[in-house]
């Protein structure tokens, strides 16, 4: 949701008006495609996956990104994967100027296609064209940044862990992004329009995704529901809701509550973790008074709001946890699972040395106020599963996975 239209609309990096820290307020060449039909038929009762490498970290890049080939095309494309939204999109110029390949005429989604319907409707727009030949629309995003352009629709490739490869038809869009991020986005929301719900429609893969982002830097994210762990995961049903919602959760810092249950959205779009003002504003004050007896000192470090200074640059993660002991814990509604949010989760080591707070508070951004959205910060080095067949997400550890797929990337 980091940052795309169709969901909370959060930046994929830091706002543009960072928060404050107070308890008051590209291209690269791919290799030769194996032979394949244009798309295998997929018996949808074996399960298989497509698994790729991901690049990107939380910091400094703020942002994490799968390569995918669209076409005749031999290029990879570079679109930063988001939970948070639904359309998928490249940068590329409006027919007949295009950074993509020039889309021909034929590409263009016609505005009565009901995959033009499900783009409007993922982003919030009246179902309007400029023509009828085109499917126009724009996504928006809370940090001012936008993209505009048509749907189209080409083939993507993907390598299956049966080792067979397929070429199924998907909507995208072609887009001219007015915003810093050189990247497209891969929308992986439950909406119509998402590759998610597109793919799954054709019956090539069963709606389920996943991550595990590394705190080094790199990851895996894959489509499908094969090799994945079958233990050492826990469990939260998905609520009805148009983002990844875990449901209600009280948030603890040790043994002290931060405030009364709210909402909790997983989004691997946006870069950090937002509270609510009032688990904020109580997470600070706690925080505060828990360096005040550690020899660090409060600096302006533009990296985020909340920086401190210790006795020496920080170099690891292990040297500031000398320092920052309590860890965070969402306790869910229905007493069953909950999730542990220790200091490596919420903090990072800036180009100065310093430890920042990677936590900012969202009614400031302008989040809903009953809503604590956990970014990419706080979900690095665990296996994230978003079974939209099951209704159910679950979480755990990323070494079992990591060790499992290494021959499948």
């Amino acid at each position: 949701m980091g940052g795309k239209g169709a969901a909370l609309l959060v930046a994929a990096s830091i706002l543009a008006a960072i928060p404050s820290c107070s308890a008051d307020a590209n291209t690269t060449a791919l290799a030769k495609k194996p032979k394949a039909s244009l798309l295998s038929p997929v018996d949808t009762d074996r399960r298989v996956a497509v698994f790729f490498p991901l690049q990107g970290n939380v910091y400094p890049s703020e942002n994490f990104y799968v390569q995918m080939s669209f076409g005749k095309s031999q290029n990879l494309y570079s679109m930063d994967i988001d939970t948070g939204s639904d359309v998928p999109w490249l940068p590329c110029q409006v027919p007949p100027q295009a950074v993509y390949p020039q889309p021909s005429t034929d590409k263009l989604i016609r505005c009565d296609d009901p995959r033009c319907k499900a783009v409007h409707a993922s982003t919030h727009q009246k179902h309007k064209c400029k023509s009828p030949t085109r499917c126009d629309f724009k996504v928006e995003y809370h940090d001012g940044s936008s993209a505009e352009g048509v749907l189209i629709a080409d083939t993507v490739a993907l390598r299956l862990t049966d080792r067979s490869v397929v070429y199924p038809s998907v909507a995208f869009g072609c887009m001219r992004a007015h915003s810093s991020n050189p990247n497209g986005m891969l929308g992986l929301g439950s909406g119509e329009i998402s590759i998610v719900s597109q793919l799954s429609s054709q019956g090539v893969l069963g709606k389920v995704i996943g991550h595990c982002l590394y705190s080094i830097g790199g990851g895996v994210f894959f489509l499908g529901d094969a090799g994945l762990p079958r233990t050492g995961i826990n469990w939260a049903p998905m609520t009805q809701s148009n983002y990844y919602s875990l449901g209600s959760a009280s948030l603890f810092s040790g043994s002290r509550s931060l405030g009364s249950s709210r909402s909790v959205l997983l989004d691997s779009g946006t870069t950090y973790t937002f509270f609510a003002l009032q688990p904020y504003n109580n997470f600070i004050s706690a925080l505060t008074n828990e360096v005040s007896k550690q020899p660090l000192t409060r600096v302006n470090d533009h990296t985020l709001p909340c920086c401190w200074k210790g006795p020496k640059p920080f170099k690891s993660m292990s040297d500031v946890k000398q320092y920052f002991e309590a860890s965070l814990e969402l306790r869910f509604a229905d007493g069953g699972a909950s999730m542990t949010i220790p200091p490596e989760n919420y903090l990072i080591i800036s180009n100065k040395g310093n430890a920042c707070l990677g936590i900012l508070n969202g009614t400031e951004a302008g989040l809903d106020r009953d809503v604590n959205l956990i970014g990419d910060i706080s979900m690095l080095d665990r296996l994230v599963i978003y079974d939209n067949d099951k209704r159910q997400i679950g979480w755990g550890s990323c070494d079992g996975l990591r060790k499992s797929v290494t021959s499948l990337l």
